[in-house]
């Protein structure tokens, strides 16, 4: 099915192709102050004052403001580096940046307005550094934190010395073990955290924050185009916000320790591990998914939980064979760790999404009983609607086509992957496939422009474009600049867009050039 001129693909390749969309309003482009797109902010870069800017770390941003009243609009322009997540009065309200690079830092522009209230109101943000442990997609300059308000009266919230900030020495990271799975392992570390050492509640308005720091000042923010140093060079995010949608493990395949049942599945019963014990639970999501698990736990000072992630069980030859099937079989995987600290209600959630379809928690408690109160994860991925549809009295073939947009979605989210558990990269062979289905499917074409512009802003002197982009570690395959090439020619008979296109044939003809000089030497 396809309403437009989108070039004719095989029915097996469709079939490469999840469920819900949630996602977060964001302002029309009219009510952005234009300003901020050719002239220096006047928020400046923030960092912890006495960290070294290179080095893993996770830090914590709060400011307080005043309100006479609630505004009808509140917009404000946010980003990080590495990564950040924002809260206003206790909320989570925007996650980013989207991924790119330096000379092309993305920043988001939401409106807080609805999460605002009379009186006191705080701005809070976790941001992290994964330091040398960073995934190969990401790319980086120093940590900080940049948050400018939009007009007069939202600059109030600007980042400046007005704003404190802590280091949380909770986290440690987990380095994934590549010898374990014996595959190349590149999404970043898993989260060690200490809860006594954790600062619950930091994001809300009643924290005591008077022992928190006054920031480090970077320099002001600057919009591409502007100065000639080395500092991130500002863009406008060009996609929307990644859908978030709660769900819940469908099974417990294996339980020692302790019998949860179904209530304790669905969210409608708690979990008791008694003191002095261990418990292990093998939760089966029913499908691979990409989400956030969040566990929130009460009491059970010193219990320790380990989570491992994985798509598949191993088999004493460690072969994963049916997915389904879990006997005599072992999980081996990426990992987190959380010990619960003497706070009555603490959550572990891992600052970057994880994949799996099995998880497998090992809980041990010291000389007190661990309650777990809630256990979900938060599925996010890029909010593509499935607008076509497929029919066949084949029910297996129907099956096919679920299961092939089940995989585009896990594998669409700030960029394209290759796949979500190992690598997240997002490779021009593999982008082009899916930018095809996407077109077809959804209708929705901003990742492919994302991707096509990625790819053109990787290309390097000599004409080529990088095999994968975003990409801290170069890498060139020669023909996946030719299918580069590929898909801006797709875009081209999807759209009629030449204000787009146009700027792009530099780029084909010095991939040509590249081509050609080969073909030249050779004769």
């Amino acid at each position: 099915m396809r309403k437009k001129s989108f070039p004719l693909i095989p029915v097996f390749i469709m079939i490469f192709i999840l469920t819900r969309l949630q996602c977060y309003s964001q302002p029309n482009k009219n009510e952005i102050d234009p300003f901020y797109f050719n002239n220096y902010w006047s928020a400046s870069w923030i960092t912890h004052p006495t960290s070294n800017l290179k080095d893993y770390g996770v830090y914590h941003f709060r400011k307080s403001i005043e309100l006479a009243a609630v505004p009808e609009k509140f917009i404000i322009h946010v980003t990080a580096d590495n990564r950040y997540r924002l809260f206003v009065n206790g909320i989570p309200v925007c996650f980013g940046p989207a991924w790119g690079d330096v000379k092309h830092w993305n920043y988001e522009t939401i409106d807080v307005a609805a999460f605002l209230k009379p009186g006191k109101n705080l701005f809070a943000a976790v941001v992290w550094n994964f330091g040398e442990l960073l995934p190969i997609a990401q790319m980086t300059r120093a940590t900080g934190f940049l948050l400018q308000g939009n007009s007069e009266q939202e600059k109030i919230v600007n980042t400046d010395k007005t704003w404190k900030v802590i280091k949380n020495e909770a986290y440690t990271a987990i380095p994934p073990d590549h010898s374990l799975l014996q595959s190349y392992i590149v999404v970043g570390p898993g989260d060690r955290v200490e809860g006594d050492l954790y600062p619950w509640n930091w994001q809300e308005s009643e924290y005591n924050d008077s022992g928190w720091l006054s920031p480090r000042m970077l320099g002001n923010g600057r919009p591409k185009g502007m100065g000639t140093g080395t500092e991130w060079d500002l863009v406008p995010r060009d996609i929307p916000f990644m859908e978030e949608t709660v769900q819940r493990f469908m099974s417990v395949r294996k339980a020692e320790g302790c019998i949860p049942g179904d209530l304790f599945l669905n969210g409608k019963e708690n979990l008791e591990i008694p003191a002095n014990s261990t418990a292990v639970l093998l939760l089966d999501q029913g499908f691979n998914t990409v989400a956030y698990p969040e566990i929130s736990v009460s009491g059970g000072k010193g219990s320790s939980i380990e989570l491992i992630y994985a798509e598949a069980l191993f088999d004493s030859n460690n072969v994963k064979g049916n997915r389904n099937e879990i006997e005599g079989k072992k999980i081996k995987g990426l990992s987190d760790s959380f010990i619960a600290g003497s706070g009555v209600k603490q959550m572990f959630r891992p600052l970057w999404f994880r994949t799996f379809r099995y998880v497998e928690f090992t809980i041990k408690t010291s000389d007190k009983p661990l309650t777990i109160t809630n256990l979900q994860s938060v599925f996010t991925a890029y909010p593509f609607q499935e607008k076509a549809s497929f029919a066949c009295n084949d029910p297996e073939i129907s099956k096919i086509w679920e299961v092939g947009w089940r995989t585009l979605r896990l594998c669409s989210n700030e960029t394209h992957y290759d796949c979500p558990y190992y690598e997240q990269l997002q490779y021009v062979g593999d982008t082009r496939i899916q930018c095809l289905i996407a077109g077809y499917v959804s209708g929705d074409d901003l990742l492919t422009r994302q991707a096509i512009l990625a790819f053109e802003r990787s290309r390097f002197y000599e004409g080529l474009t990088c095999s994968r982009y975003p990409s801290n570690d170069m890498q060139v395959i020669p023909p996946f600049s030719l299918y580069w090439t590929n898909m801006i020619h797709d875009y081209w008979m999807f759209r009629n867009d030449t204000a787009f296109i146009k700027p792009l044939l530099f780029g084909i003809e010095g991939v040509m050039n590249w081509y050609e000089s080969y073909l030249e030497f050779q004769s």
